[in-house]
């Protein structure tokens, strides 16, 4: 593995061994390594946080950023698992691609937990976890699994918050993940790129810049030059739930 330029700040939170630490490191020095290459260097220190769950079913049952004084993520894990067990795993590239935005507030957690959960494949791919066409069966899968949920007429955003509510957090995280592939097929058919190619040039200029939703969006609009995540952004804050996750751009 190449050498990392990301900064990484280590809190043993609980006792481990040196083979464990050894194992956590290799982890998740691989993760950050495969963020790096697919969301660019973060502009800030990373500090990982690491609490023993012995005898999960597996191997990281919890983990959750930290978003206010540091930039990081608490993982708890179960070092008893394999190195394996642990890249395969879907919640560290999940959690450290939501440092790559702002913390945006509960009420937009839609939208943070869709961009996350949209990325975390595109990090897995970087790790060799999946291929393209494996990714791109998965984000199909997603969303034909959630579109029932969103078979309303009210607009996407509150039927999102009302899922919510009642504790359906899988369907939220892949609702919110259609708005993110939407704008990377229009970002590839118009611009030539990625989203992830767009997060990496927004990492180098506006990453510590931005405190709120609003102005993510509006970061965002200006470094592409035209307002399409804005107008987007208006689609499922005022459109019908139903016609939003039948856009032609998800599915194909």
């Amino acid at each position: 593995m190449e050498e990392l330029r990301s900064s990484i700040e280590w809190h043993w939170e609980d006792e481990f061994s040196a083979a464990e630490k050894g194992k956590v490191e290799d982890w998740l020095n691989s993760v950050t390594g495969a963020v790096e290459s697919t969301l660019g260097v973060y502009p800030f220190t990373m500090h990982y946080y690491i609490h023993r769950r012995n005898g999960s079913s597996e191997p990281v049952p919890w983990a959750n950023t930290r978003r206010h004084y540091v930039q990081g993520v608490d993982f708890h894990i179960d070092p008893s698992f394999s190195l394996q067990a642990f890249l395969d795993d879907w919640t560290a590239p999940h959690e450290i691609s939501h440092l790559s935005i702002p913390y945006l507030g509960r009420e937009q957690s839609w939208f943070a937990e869709g961009y996350a959960s949209f990325m975390q494949y595109q990090i897995m791919q970087e790790l060799g976890i999946c291929s393209e066409q494996e990714l791109g069966e998965i984000y199909a899968e997603k969303i034909e699994r959630v579109r029932p949920y969103y078979d309303r007429d009210q607009d996407f955003v509150a039927v999102s918050r009302e899922l919510k509510s009642r504790n359906r957090y899988s369907v939220m995280y892949w609702g919110g993940a259609s708005y993110f592939m939407q704008i990377d097929t229009r970002l590839k058919e118009e611009h030539g790129m990625d989203l992830t190619d767009f997060i990496t040039k927004y990492q180098l200029c506006c990453r510590l810049k931005d405190e709120s939703f609003e102005e993510l969006i509006e970061s965002w609009d200006r470094l592409l030059g035209e307002p399409l995540f804005s107008e987007l952004l208006q689609n499922y804050q005022r459109g019908p739930a139903s016609e939003v996750l039948n856009a032609a751009s998800i599915t194909n």
